[in-house]
């Protein structure tokens, strides 16, 4: 019985599986960061401090912005606020997070120390 559980439910797991739809280049070397928002994908790389805003058919780069942050802060993430329109860029640094806010164009907005107030 537990065989025959096991093998259904591998089945449906494989039935509800999304297909990919497509693939995209990476704009840069080291991406360590992924958003979606304005109908455009965002992403941002940890060695060039680079934010990119891609079209998402083709991958092209529509736009940039240099993640400008303390040396020591390693970028990790990137989350978009639709309500906003602003581009969160998180980091760390040591075992402190940090979130610094842009708008979409690359000005910079403020900065949130995650774990110090």
């Amino acid at each position: 019985m537990r065989k025959v559980l096991f093998v259904l439910l591998v089945i449906a797991a494989a039935a509800s599986a999304k297909a990919i739809i497509t693939t995209l280049d990476a704009p840069d070397t080291n991406i360590s960061g992924l958003a979606w928002g304005n109908g455009s994908l965002w992403a941002m790389d940890a060695v060039t401090d680079y934010v990119y805003e891609l079209d998402p058919e083709t991958g092209d780069v529509i736009s940039s912005f240099y993640f400008d942050h303390v040396a020591t802060i390693v970028p990790t993430g990137l989350a978009y606020s639709e309500n906003l329109n602003i581009v969160y860029c998180g980091g760390w640094y040591l075992t402190n997070g940090y979130v610094f806010k842009y708008t979409p164009t690359g000005t910079y907005q403020g900065m949130i120390d995650m774990c110090g107030g």
